[in-house]
């Protein structure tokens, strides 16, 4: 039989109407770095006392089915929303009247949306899962490198696999390092240049599993959930170092801009945790710190913004 190859992979979704009902229309059709997408069935030994003359069990019986996985794939000023709204909770679209034409908001909320994925795997067989929901988020990037995304998923359930399909890609732009724009980092009024990032978003989604069933029920938030964005940045004077001291809040943004699109991540009413500037080398000194996100009586701790041409923030373009 002829191998298998993982070139060729890609993930083609769509929102579903309610938990784990597959969605009638998956339009979004995604490259992909890697995928760990599977479905897993628990087994064990039953636990009565009569066993083999041997001592060996004679009996075992189904867990729980646990589907999930991570997909790693690269970030797009268009079509890579879709993934944004699910992690977040919401999606604003507005007009600007200028170019770009049209500004995307994605805003956390307590009701996440679930996703129905295909798996297209390599030159093998597709996959299709249901009940799809963003347990973490990651957006990161260095210097001479592509900006990426990581999702964590929570699925209830996934099909047979089935023959392959071909894609459809939107025509959005890829996000790079150097479109990181003149602001860089901007902190409490200042401005830092950046090695490298990670924004992270954790849901705190658990499984909700019950009699009855092998499959979850729909995954709940079982914690306060929180968001940070790490940091290495040159050392270039002690101002970070004493806001860390003095627990100073300002909100934190990075923004990546072309001339017909843009990004900005904006942590809001951060301070900073992890604060660290070894004196270790010869060479340039570097400090890494964590600042953290909350929330306040107006606002939520974070909001992702993207502007482009596209009326929909969701699209597949």
């Amino acid at each position: 039989m002829p191998l298998e190859f993982g070139r060729s992979g890609f993930i083609r979704c769509g929102e579903e109407s309610s938990y784990g009902s597959a969605s009638g229309s998956k339009t979004v059709f995604s490259r992909i770095n890697s995928a760990t997408l599977q479905s897993t069935q628990e087994r064990e030994r039953k636990t009565f006392l009569s066993q083999s003359s041997a001592a060996f069990s004679v009996g075992h019986f189904d867990v729980f089915t646990v589907v999930g996985g991570s997909i790693e794939l690269p970030l797009f000023y268009s079509g890579s929303g879709i993934y944004l709204k699910a992690a977040c909770g919401t999606l604003t679209d507005t007009s600007t009247g200028g170019s770009p034409a049209e500004q995307h908001q994605y805003i956390p909320s307590a009701n996440l949306p679930s996703l129905t994925i295909d798996l297209q795997r390599g030159t093998g067989s597709l996959e299709q899962f249901s009940g799809c929901m963003i347990s973490t988020l990651t957006i990161s990037g260095a210097a001479g490198e592509e900006i990426m995304m990581s999702l964590d998923i929570v699925a209830q359930s996934a099909t047979a696999r089935e023959a392959s399909i071909s894609p459809s890609f939107g025509t959005g732009k890829q996000i790079f390092h150097f479109e990181n724009d003149s602001n860089k980092l901007a902190y409490n009024g200042s401005n830092y240049a950046v090695k490298n990032f990670e924004f992270s978003l954790d849901n705190k989604l658990d499984r909700r599993n019950v009699l009855g069933s092998k499959q979850t029920l729909e995954p709940a938030i079982s914690d306060v959930r929180e968001v940070t964005l790490s940091v290495t940045l040159e050392m270039e004077d002690d101002t970070l170092y004493n806001a860390m001291l003095a627990g100073t809040v300002s909100d934190v943004s990075m923004k990546f801009v072309r001339a017909d699109a843009e990004l900005e991540i904006l942590l809001r009413n951060c301070y900073i945790t992890e604060y660290s500037d070894n004196v270790n080398s010869f060479g340039p000194l570097e400090r890494s710190l964590v600042f953290v996100g909350e929330a306040d009586s107006s606002d939520e701790a974070f909001e992702i913004i993207i502007k482009n041409a596209e009326a929909s923030g969701i699209s597949n373009n």
